[in-house]
C-alpha cells in the first residue's frame, strides 16, 4: 500500500512538473546489481519502474546551441541474494533482500555540428549530472536456514546511500522519416565521483567510476505548426515517443558489510545497470 502511494505521489509530482518540461516518460524494465556488498559477487536482478521528465533536444533561440535533460526516478522490486561464498571460500551468510530507489539527474549543454532542421541534426555536448540512488537491505523473510541463525540475529535493516557527480561527453541525433515520424538516439560516457554512506555498517567511502547511458527510439508528432505574432513565433508541437534506454553505474573498490557479522572480504567493483522500455508524451512551443 505504501509503495503504491509513493508511486502515485511521484507520478503526480512529475505530471505537475511537466507543465514546464518537454516530455513525461513512463518506463518498465530490468535492474541488475553485482559486487560491493558482502557475498554479492554475482549478478542479481529484478523488475524496475521509472518515471522521467525529459527534453531530448532544444535549440536556444535560432542558434545551433542546444540543451537537453533527463530527470528520472527509479523504483525496483526486491532482489534476493542467496550467494554463499566470500572471497571464493564457501561460507554461510543470510539471504538478503535488496531494493533500489533514487534519482538520476542529467543535463547536457552543447552545439549541433549538423543542423538541417529541428528533426535532422547531430549534436555534441557536455553532460553534467547527479545520481542519488539508495539501496535498502534487510533479511529475507523466507530464509529458514538454521545454520545462519547467528548471522541473521545480528543483521538489521539498513540503507546504503550513494551520492555521485558526473561529467563527460554526449552525442545526440535525430532523423526524420516522413512528416510524422522521426528516429532518435543518444550516447553518454561520463566520469563519476562521490561517496557511499551506510550508518549500520559504519561505512563512509569515497568512490570513483564511470556512468554510461544509451537511448534510442521513435517519435510520432501529429501536431506541428508555426504561428507568427510580430517578432514572436509560437511553434506548438505535440508528440509521443517509444524508446529503449540502457544506463550503467560502475564504481570501483567497494566493501560494505550489511550483515552485522564483521566479515572481512576483498573490495569489489560495484555495478548497477538498467534496461528500460519507455513510453513518452510531450509538447513544446
Amino acid at each position: 500500500m505504501k509503495k503504491n502511494i509513493l508511486k502515485l505521489g511521484i507520478v503526480g509530482l512529475l505530471a505537475t512538473s511537466s507543465l514546464y518540461a518537454g516530455e513525461v516518460q513512463f518506463g518498465q524494465g530490468t535492474f541488475n546489481m553485482s559486487g560491493g556488498f558482502i557475498g554479492l559477487n554475482q549478478d542479481i536482478s529484478t523488475n524496475i519502474s521509472t518515471y522521467s521528465i525529459a527534453e531530448q533536444h532544444k535549440n536556444l533561440f535560432s542558434s545551433n546551441w542546444f540543451y537537453k535533460y533527463n530527470f528520472t526516478w527509479y523504483d525496483s522490486d526486491n532482489m534476493v541474494n542467496t550467494q554463499n561464498t566470500i572471497n571464493g571460500i564457501s561460507t554461510v551468510t543470510p539471504s538478503i533482500d535488496y531494493r533500489l530507489q533514487g534519482l538520476d539527474l542529467n543535463l547536457v549543454l552543447g552545439k549541433d555540428v549538423i543542423h538541417q532542421s529541428e528533426n535532422d541534426y547531430i549534436g555534441l555536448g557536455l553532460l553534467l549530472g547527479v545520481s542519488i540512488p539508495w539501496i535498502d537491505s534487510k533479511k529475507d523473510d523466507n530464509n529458514n536456514d538454521s545454520t545462519s541463525d547467528s548471522a541473521m540475529n545480528n543483521m538489521k535493516d539498513s540503507r546504503t546511500t550513494i551520492y555521485t557527480y558526473k561529467i563527460g561527453p554526449s552525442i545526440t541525433a535525430r532523423k526524420s522519416l516522413n512528416k510524422f515520424f522521426t528516429i532518435y538516439g543518444s550516447a553518454t560516457y561520463a566520469y563519476q565521483t562521490g561517496t557511499i554512506k551506510n550508518d549500520y555498517a559504519n561505512a563512509d567511502l569515497t568512490v570513483n567510476g564511470v556512468f554510461q547511458e544509451y537511448d534510442f527510439g521513435m517519435r510520432f508528432q501529429p501536431v506541428s505548426s508555426d504561428h507568427k505574432f510580430g517578432w514572436i513565433t509560437i511553434s506548438p508541437r505535440l508528440y509521443a515517443t517509444l524508446g529503449y534506454r540502457y544506463s550503467s553505474w560502475n564504481l570501483n573498490d567497494i566493501n560494505i558489510d550489511v550483515t552485522g557479522t564483521n566479515t572481512k572480504f576483498s573490495k569489489n567493483d560495484f555495478n548497477m545497470n538498467s534496461s528500460i522500455t519507455y513510453l513518452g508524451l510531450g509538447y513544446s512551443f
